[in-house]
């Protein structure tokens, strides 16, 4: 045998005698005694453990079905369609694991390698930052603001009727107001966490739910315009900054004149890798309503006594905080009397947020009025759709390595990108037409 040589071999491997029924002939080209390729094994993807070769066609109904329901689910409907005997061939609910984890994390890959390519080709390091202490991007133009006389139109027709404590003034609002037609894209960002499997399974003294290890993944919305969407899915918040940096710089988006515009829940580690990050560019937070008050909710039911003080106290602090007052919002709390707090510490938290979150804060009522938003909507329903849905069931846990590849797979279905996936290893990263739509 010359070096070089192509050598055809028998059909006694696990891929190669899956060709072999398919009639296709496996070569090998060695080197001496070294193999250097294999159309069996270096064509095609490697398998597991006693697992067969699959092909894109077959892995996309599967990935589809394990994105929609549970594995042993997902099994029994691909044995039923394929008619495979339960005793011989039938398809496992553990491999259909396997593939899923393992997709997961080689698209974890690809987007982390991609990121690192299009940062580095943008003037970034792999960490985000700006590697030339001049790369700075064009400011927002005025028209990327929508004109004061149109604010200021919409302040005397929300004041009109209304006592002075109800009333906006222009000179105490601290934010701009975006125009949605220049802006660079909303971004909404959110964590969300499920059950954390169990190292060694149940066992009397196991923690309590109050204490028990919870799996996280960073869910991300990218919009821009009035269709264009992306979802997005890491492990954590600052792979996440990264990864939406990139993807903003493969579309062109930072390359506009407007501002980009964050979407949060008031969660400090957000708001500081934000910050962080981003601080090149002009951007603004806004802190989501629902959250807003739902922390209300919480921390005034437990600093004040009764459900009834607690509703009176919510109603009027609600009533400053839609206005933009945090201000006086904070003067309210500070002014209750002491025969309704059961609780000085929880009353102290709740101030607390509000001075974090200050800046965060906008005058509500006015955004509505404009039509801007005002909420983090799009990213609850991108929970719900990556995580919540398929994960967050009674009697589920997951690893961490798990529940981040199956979340990954199923944004990947998101944005339309699954078949140029398995066909072709590679994500666009790129908005597309037929991304499915949030609707909140």
């Amino acid at each position: 045998m010359r070096e070089g040589e192509l050598v055809e071999r028998p059909n006694h491997y696990r891929i190669d005698a899956e060709l072999g029924r398919l009639g296709i002939d496996v070569f090998e080209i060695q080197e001496g005694s070294r193999k250097v390729f294999s159309s069996g094994k270096d064509v095609l993807p490697e398998t597991g453990s006693r697992e067969a070769y699959k092909t894109p066609c077959f892995q996309e109904v599967l990935v589809l079905l394990a994105c929609d329901e549970s594995f042993r689910k997902c099994e029994h409907k691909l044995n039923r369609v394929l008619r495979r005997d339960e005793k011989t061939d039938a398809v496992q609910s553990r491999t259909i694991a396997n593939v899923v984890e393992r997709e997961g994390e080689l698209i974890q890959e690809h987007l982390r390698t991609k990121s690192e390519r299009i940062l580095k080709s943008n003037g970034f390091d792999t960490d985000g930052k700006p590697l030339a202490l001049e790369k700075a991007f064009e400011p927002p133009t005025a028209d990327a603001f929508l004109p004061q006389e149109m604010v200021c139109q919409m302040i005397e027709e929300l004041n009109e009727g209304k006592g002075e404590e109800q009333q906006i003034q222009f000179v105490s609002l601290h934010e701009t107001f975006e125009n949605p037609e220049k802006v660079k894209a909303n971004i909404s960002l959110d964590d969300v966490c499920c059950k954390k499997q169990k190292a060694e399974g149940r066992k009397k003294g196991s923690p309590s739910k109050a204490t028990r290890e919870m799996v996280n993944n960073t869910v991300a919305h990218i919009q821009s315009g009035a269709s264009q969407t992306y979802t997005l899915n890491t492990s954590n918040i600052t792979h996440m900054m990264i990864v939406v940096l990139a993807f903003l710089l493969n579309n062109g988006l930072l390359s506009q004149p407007g501002q980009v515009v964050f979407f949060i829940d008031g969660a400090r580690d957000l708001r500081v890798a934000i910050e962080h990050l981003f601080g090149f560019l002009s951007f603004k937070i806004i802190l989501d309503w629902y959250h807003l008050e739902k922390k209300c909710r919480e921390l005034l039911s437990m600093a004040l006594n009764g459900k009834q003080v607690r509703n009176q106290v919510l109603v009027s602090l609600l009533a400053r905080l839609w206005l933009g007052k945090v201000d006086m919002a904070i003067q309210f709390l500070r002014d209750l009397s002491e025969n309704k707090i059961k609780n000085t510490k929880e009353l102290e938290r709740l101030i607390g947020y509000f001075e974090r979150n200050r800046n965060c804060i906008p005058c509500y009522a006015l955004r509505q009025r404009l039509g801007l938003r005002v909420s983090s909507n799009p990213v609850e329903k991108a929970n719900d759709l990556v995580v919540s849905n398929r994960q967050k069931h009674n009697g589920m846990s997951w690893s961490a390595s798990g529940s981040t590849s199956l979340a990954t797979v199923t944004s990947v279905w998101l944005n339309a990108e699954q078949s140029n996936w398995l066909l072709n290893r590679n994500i666009n990263f790129t908005f597309h037409a037929d991304t499915l739509e949030l609707v909140a």
